[in-house]
């Protein structure tokens, strides 16, 4: 949820009674920083706050070294420019250990109860979170990452299953969650492509502890994300999504328009990450900046054709909850039913 979930977003979801969560890993140490102490003047709720640490990061940003931009961004960038936007150098050029490794301290110096590992669960986070009394939560796309991210001693595994959006892998939920709860010995929670009560109560009943839920808290009055993006949402078909790596070189599920459309024909452009990550950094974030609906990115979930409002995220997630239990209900008395 990075450039969506920060302080506004987070502190409404924790004052409704979820658990709200500030995206970590694009915003600057300085960011995130700030982004805390808001979320602290909104609220004294619980806050988690989302870290990257993949595999595959450089221990610094300065290791990246780019000689030439793929035509597709280059194009971007004209037709961004074109617009009226300045596309400019960023402060996130790259997710680093360094500089997840400042933001993990920042976190400590404020006293956030709970970390979310996105990309991997190092064991050096999980030890340094435990001996200060936080929780860590672990974002994982396959049974296999899950059984790491146990072995590392995580205290919860969210399973996102591929309809989620942003980074995800390429397993289903259903088949995904039925996998890690055969061995999981810590509570197992759902995540990917759910936005209404009944899909929840489905989760639920397959054993789920609960729900992980981003896109439909994208559409909501507090994300920090301009109205285009939100309504993109609001306007999406069933077929509106693609998953592919050109957002960063991960896989990434977004909504396809022209900031997807220019690579196609070019996928043997596409670097590996993090250099893609440098490489789309500018015109991403002059295109966020802007609102350019055709030219940003728009990660977002196969739930999206679901969306059809753009109410407080309290409301949601109040909603989600009464419609959770009248799902539940409805399905007791359709098995009483058929039982009697």
């Amino acid at each position: 949820m990075g450039g969506v979930a920060f302080a506004p977003l987070a502190a409404a979801v924790s004052k409704a009674g979820g658990l709200g969560t500030i995206a970590a890993i694009s915003p600057s140490p300085a960011r995130v920083e700030r982004e805390i102490l808001l979320a602290r003047n909104l609220t004294n709720k619980p806050l988690c706050v989302d870290i990257g640490f993949p595999a595959r990061a450089p221990k610094a940003k300065s290791e990246i070294r780019i000689s030439e931009l793929p035509s597709p961004i280059r194009q971007l960038q004209t037709e961004i420019e074109g617009l009226g936007v300045k596309v400019k150098p960023t402060d996130d050029q790259a997710m680093s250990v360094d500089d997840a490794k400042v933001k993990l301290e920042i976190c400590f110096k404020h006293d956030v109860e709970v970390i979310a590992c996105a990309l991997g669960t190092p064991k050096w986070v999980v030890d340094e979170c435990h001996a200060r009394g936080v929780k860590v939560i672990s974002v994982v796309g396959k049974a296999t990452h899950a059984k790491s991210a146990i072995a590392a001693g995580t205290d919860l595994v969210v399973v996102q299953g591929t309809e989620g959006g942003g980074h995800t892998g390429d397993v289903g939920l259903i088949t995904l969650l039925a996998e890690v709860l055969e061995f999981s010995p810590v509570p197992v929670v759902a995540a990917g492509g759910i936005v209404n009560g009944s899909q929840i109560a489905g989760v639920l009943t397959q054993g789920a502890k609960g729900v992980w839920i981003g896109t439909r808290f994208i559409a909501t009055q507090e994300s920090s994300v301009g109205a285009n993006y939100k309504q993109s949402l609001v306007d999406a078909g069933y077929d509106s999504t693609v998953r592919s790596l050109l957002f960063d070189g991960l896989y990434v599920r977004m909504i396809k328009n022209r900031f997807t459309e220019v690579w196609e024909g070019h996928s043997g452009e596409i670097q590996p990450y993090p250099a893609q990550r440098i490489i789309v950094g500018p015109a991403r974030f002059a295109a966020a900046e802007a609102d350019l609906k055709d030219h940003q990115p728009l990660p977002a979930g196969q739930g999206s054709s679901l969306i059809r409002d753009l109410p407080p995220a309290a409301e949601v997630l109040h909603r989600l909850v009464n419609e959770t239990v009248d799902a539940l209900n409805k399905s007791r008395r359709r098995i009483e039913c058929s039982v009697a």
